[in-house]
């Protein structure tokens, strides 16, 4: 994986493959975020080879690149999760530890200033004529100089370092979100659900209030892919997503859960208000055909069936996920296109 701030180029170098990758950018209409000009420069310098060869890859194959693509690769060559996320926090110490540094080494040359400043002082308030007098005057005037000059480096170095952090908190902002979202749907991703859950239980056992969790099922889905491919299954995927993700309000979480199945977890929510959740999902789902609309092809209906069940108080995430999945195995054998409540 590549690491942020280890690279060895100098400033030549570095200069030369930034006249390469704007245009590189560029010519895929790229924008030259942070992000997108650190993968970029991956890339023209060879820093990160696999990076390189799975773009040169795919330029080889579709002889286009979008952005999109190119945050993909990010997170499959360069941001690992929990490793992109840690060496992102190691870059902000460091950076942090050097902006402490520049200010003790400010604050010791200000000190020998002023101490320059009060031997003047003292030296005006005795004999006019002292010997001492126009060298220390020379003194002070050098000191003042040398302040002024290392106040202007030290600005300099400030507002780079606050631009450096400020890059690394976005690119840090960045991977903790495609961390834990699902990169076909948009929706969160199981890693989120799962830290969802954990924390709603923690908090219904410290409000002592009810929630539910919803599992759903996309009828047929396969036969769906069988008949039509995988790229119409993708907009399938997505297009029930877009309603799940339009159902859920306030705290509530809509996850892809896996293939094509899908998690809602509703906090604050008894099995009543979870089943009425799950009809307007169901409803709202079920109520037109999906038709392409580039050529017209309509797909017919998408179902999807779902079972619900209320946490008890006691029971482990995964015994209270076994009894939702129970209901959605109800709703399958009861004719799909239902709502189940879990006993």
């Amino acid at each position: 994986m590549s690491q942020l701030n280890t690279y060895k180029d100098d400033y030549l170098k570095a200069s030369e493959n930034l006249r390469l990758v704007l245009p590189f950018l560029s010519k895929y209409q790229i924008p030259a975020s942070p992000l997108n000009y650190q993968i970029g420069y991956d890339v023209v310098s060879g820093a990160n080879s696999a990076l390189k060869k799975a773009v040169d890859k795919l330029l080889e194959e579709q002889d286009q690149l979008s952005e999109k693509k190119l945050l993909e690769l990010y997170k499959q060559y360069i941001a690992q999760d929990d490793q992109a996320l840690e060496s992102i926090r190691r870059e902000l110490h460091k950076i942090i530890t050097n902006i402490r540094s520049e200010y003790a080494d400010s604050n010791g040359e200000l000190s020998d200033y002023m101490n320059s400043l009060n031997g003047f002082a003292e030296i005006l308030a005795g004999s006019d004529h002292s010997p001492e007098l126009g060298a220390e005057v020379q003194k002070v005037m050098q000191d003042t100089r040398s302040t002024e000059e290392s106040q202007r480096k030290l600005k300099s170095q400030m507002n780079s370092m606050m631009q450096e952090v400020e890059s690394l908190r976005s690119q840090l902002q960045q991977v903790r979100e495609e961390s834990l979202t699902d990169a076909l749907t948009g929706l969160a991703n199981r890693k989120a659900f799962d830290q969802m859950l954990e924390q709603v239980i923690k908090d219904t056992h410290e409000q002592d209030s009810p929630f539910s969790v919803v599992i759903a099922d996309i009828d047929f889905f396969k036969k769906f892919n069988d008949t039509y491919g995988h790229l119409v299954g993708d907009k399938v995927l997505r297009y029930v997503s877009k309603i799940i993700k339009a159902c859920v309000k306030g705290k509530d979480l809509a996850a892809r859960f896996g293939g094509e199945e899908f998690t809602l977890v509703l906090p604050e929510t008894d099995l009543a208000g979870a089943r009425i959740v799950a009809e307007q999902v169901r409803k709202a789902i079920s109520k037109k055909n999906l038709t392409d609309k580039g050529n017209h092809e309509d797909y017919g209906r998408i179902t999807i069936s779902l079972g619900v069940s209320q946490y008890n108080g006691k029971e482990s995430p995964a015994e209270l996920l076994e009894r939702a999945d129970q209901a959605l195995y109800q709703a399958k054998a009861n004719g799909r296109n239902k709502v189940e409540i879990a006993e």
